[in-house]
């Protein structure tokens, strides 16, 4: 228990892989339950030179939480709210443990108690605020740790509105790869031409100048603060034991609405008129969530449904309908809402949808079932893929979440889905369409199949620079992708990478920067 190793035994291979379906190895596991044994066990890793890998919940699905040998430090005992404390601005912040994840954290805030060894004062400002909190950050994967998502800056479906989950977070207690403990605190590191200092003395390269190139990993500007730095930076530079977040009222109405249409081509019009509207007006602000299924997403639903615990809650999907774009909207004026819906409805019949052809919901039960449609897409595809490795183990799902110039979207789309019937090959797309941040899954089912599949996301990914986009902005890196950031990042970007990971982690124990694909 505690800091100490226990060998990696075959009673521990669900910890040898992650939701990318990639499997690793280890020697040694650790199950810490607090910072000071965290860091006890990664210098004792440091001082044997083991390599790395530190776990949260394995939900990612770029294979961030495979082990390459080592010391698996896992964070999942370390799931405790530790306090509340008012600030500037006075809005509540909540430290909690990295290895917390998002439904303990809804859930501990929907119940408002405090736990019996909390201070008094926080327990106090606690009962004051009452359960009217939330942290805006909702990734629809709700059992991913507060840590892993910040490690890869985790957006949700709101992120129209709130970011990601590094633009929450306004302290961090964070442990390097040498097992020294760091306390950074919003504002109090900043990188300027030459750099930014340290809270363990030295100071990182900044580069300025150099362009991001297709990627905001460990990429220093000036002006850039330390803290949203480190969010993003893969747990290649050390990880969250502990994070302060920013809390925030919960809007008193929510509506969620999906879209469905006949044909492809209107529900992505659609969706755009939705993002212009936003833009120009004022209340566009109240649109949170704009996300698209592409017609193999919406066929995929169909067919699996029966299957799908969550989506037997729905009605099922009108086998005329070709795709969708689900909404949220959410205010503290019900009758704005209201009114906004009543114009989204219009839009809507004017982009060619039918006036039936529509599911809302406003009860906090029915939104949260539309929530689940969303997370049971990317669900589905994984369960086709175990489908299909159960006859050829080697096949892994090849998957992106290129962003692009919003205005661009539509176009991006009809590329995709253009090149992968060309291949022969079977590709889902949806996502955050009025970001231009779209997730591609390809499934291929022979392994000539998944070398086309990783052509395409070469091909791709040269457009995506081209265009002034990112190759990956959501869900990680991971080993997935790094073969991919290798073969498009210009070579300044990668000795800048470089040259930063020489002074946080320079034995590179938590993996360098390799590049690692399937």
């Amino acid at each position: 228990m505690g800091e100490e190793f226990t060998p990696a035994n075959p009673g521990y291979l669900s910890y040898f892989h992650d939701e990318s379906r990639l499997s690793g190895r280890a020697d040694y596991i650790a199950f810490p339950e607090n910072t000071a044994q965290a860091a006890a066990a990664i210098r004792r890793a440091a001082e044997q030179g083991l390599p790395l890998t530190i776990q949260g919940a394995r939900t990612g699905i770029s294979g961030g939480a495979v082990p390459r040998g080592g010391l698996i430090l896992s964070t999942e005992r370390m799931n405790r709210p530790l306090g509340l404390s008012s600030g500037d601005p006075a809005v509540p912040a909540l430290r909690v443990q990295g290895g917390m994840n998002f439904e303990a954290l809804e859930n501990f805030l929907r119940r408002g108690l405090p736990p019996e060894d909390w201070r008094a004062e926080d327990a106090t400002l606690l009962q004051t605020f009452g359960r009217n909190l939330r942290f805006p950050p909702n990734p629809t994967e709700t059992t991913a740790a507060l840590g892993g998502a910040f490690a890869c800056n985790a957006r949700g479906p709101n992120s129209l509105r709130w970011g990601g989950t590094g633009d929450h977070v306004r302290g961090l207690t964070w442990i390097t790869p040498a097992g020294e403990i760091w306390q950074i605190r919003r504002g109090e590191y900043l990188f300027d031409e030459s750099g930014c200092p340290l809270p363990g003395g030295g100071r990182l390269p900044c580069g300025a100048g150099i362009p991001a190139g297709g990627s905001r990993f460990l990429h220093p500007q000036p002006g850039l603060d330390l803290l949203d730095f480190l969010a993003g930076s893969e747990g290649l530079t050390g990880f969250a034991a502990e994070l302060s977040l920013d809390l925030r009222p919960r809007p008193a109405a929510v509506w969620g609405v999906i879209y469905f249409f006949e044909q492809d081509r209107r529900a992505l019009g659609f969706a755009e008129s939705l993002r212009q509207w936003r833009e120009q007006d004022p209340c566009g602000k109240a649109l949170s969530t704009l996300e698209y299924y592409d017609p193999a997403s919406l066929e995929l639903v169909r067919d699996l449904a029966p299957q799908n615990t969550a989506l037997r809650q729905l009605p099922s999907v009108n086998p005329r309908m070709a795709a969708a774009a689900q909404v949220e909207l959410e205010g503290d004026d019900s009758d704005t809402l209201e009114s906004l819906l009543a114009g989204q409805l219009e839009l809507f019949l004017a982009s060619g949808g039918g006036e039936d052809d529509t599911w809302a919901a406003a009860s906090p039960a029915e939104l949260e079932k539309f929530r689940l449609f969303r997370h049971a897409v990317p669900e589905l595809i994984n369960t086709e893929l175990d489908r299909l490795r159960r006859d050829l183990p080697e096949l892994h799902k090849t998957a992106a979440d290129f962003t692009v110039p919003p205005e661009l979207a539509g176009t991006y789309c009809e590329t995709y889905r253009r090149d992968m019937d060309k291949e022969g090959l079977r590709g889902f797309v949806f996502g955050h369409v009025a970001e231009g941040r779209l997730h591609v899954n390809i499934l291929p089912e022979t392994p000539e199949g998944l070398r086309r599949s990783q052509a395409l996301l070469d091909r791709w990914a040269a457009l995506v620079i081209g265009d002034g986009g990112l190759l990956a902005a959501e869900n990680g890196i991971g080993r997935l992708k790094r073969g991919l950031i290798h073969r498009h990042l210009p070579p300044a970007r990668l000795e800048q990478i470089r040259s930063i990971l020489r002074v946080l982690d320079p034995r590179l124990l938590l993996g360098g920067f390799e590049a690692a694909e399937g």
